[in-house]
């Protein structure tokens, strides 16, 4: 299980992951802003807490306490046990901490069958639970694993799509939100969103229409002949999404169609 052990420090006496993540939690505190707390929380509708840290100043603890602790000598199989340990934490921060440190030092340094067998693990244990972290994961981590490793990767998190867990079904189309450009990916975003967008969460659907706004920007025919052959499924606020770049002209004709349907 993530988090149970750990490593050895400089001087070379044991350090478990829970005492090296208490290192990191009180130089957080220190930097934690009760405004930006409280903003996050009611942001967020009080799903998941924040400490009131933004990412540039995570980002620069996490450097300065990886080094500090001598964490960047460790082995890579160790350092990717301590990422990972951040993810169950219950605070924002702590959990965004762990997905900079995959994106920054790790998720290019294995196999993609080796990291994608450990994520899955993170949503068997629903330490992924919100939009925010979900969205985060995805842009930072997911993205930029299939954009190193291509198609056989990028269908295998595609897959995620049937995942009864919002979070890692939500996942399969979030990944791709940067690689819009690339039409090798279209195959297999299309056939998420074609199972997301049948669904009846919101988070489902949102995630249809983020990804195929910004296909639009490459390729509007396919997105209108996606909107048409699923239209009874979009919500107003997905199919808003998914028209953003359209003219206006073509965007109310497909509203008034959802408002028809």
């Amino acid at each position: 299980m993530y988090g149970e052990s750990g490593g050895v420090n400089s001087r070379g006496i044991a350090i478990n992951h829970e005492e090296l993540i208490g290192k990191y939690q009180v130089a957080s505190e220190a930097e934690a802003s009760e405004k930006t707390k409280l903003w996050w929380e009611k942001y967020m509708k009080g799903v998941i807490p924040f400490r009131g840290v933004g990412i540039p100043k995570n980002r620069e603890l996490l450097a300065a306490w990886r080094r500090a602790n001598g964490i960047d000598k460790w082995p890579l199989e160790r350092q990717l046990e301590l990422a990972l340990a951040f993810l169950r934490k219950p605070v924002a921060e702590d959990k965004l901490a762990g997905i900079l440190f995959l994106q920054n030092f790790l998720y290019d340094r294995f196999s993609w069958e080796e990291l994608l067998a450990k994520y899955e693990v993170i949503y068997q244990n629903k330490w992924i639970f919100d939009w925010n972290i979900c969205d985060w994961f995805c842009v930072r981590v997911l993205g930029a694993t299939i954009a190193k490793n291509g198609r056989e990767c990028a269908a295998a998190i595609a897959s995620w799509k049937d995942a009864e867990y919002l979070w890692q079904a939500r996942s399969s189309v979030v990944a791709f939100v940067n690689l819009v450009s690339d039409t090798r990916y279209y195959p297999h975003i299309l056939e998420a969103c074609g199972v997301l967008i049948r669904r009846e969460e919101r988070f489902a659907k949102t995630s249809v229409g983020w990804v195929l706004r910004g296909i639009s920007k490459h390729d509007e025919v396919l997105v209108e002949e996606f909107i048409k052959g699923n239209s009874r499924y979009f919500s107003k606020e997905s199919l808003d999404n998914a028209l953003k770049y359209f003219e206006r002209s073509r965007r109310n004709e497909y509203l008034q169609m959802l408002k028809g349907a």
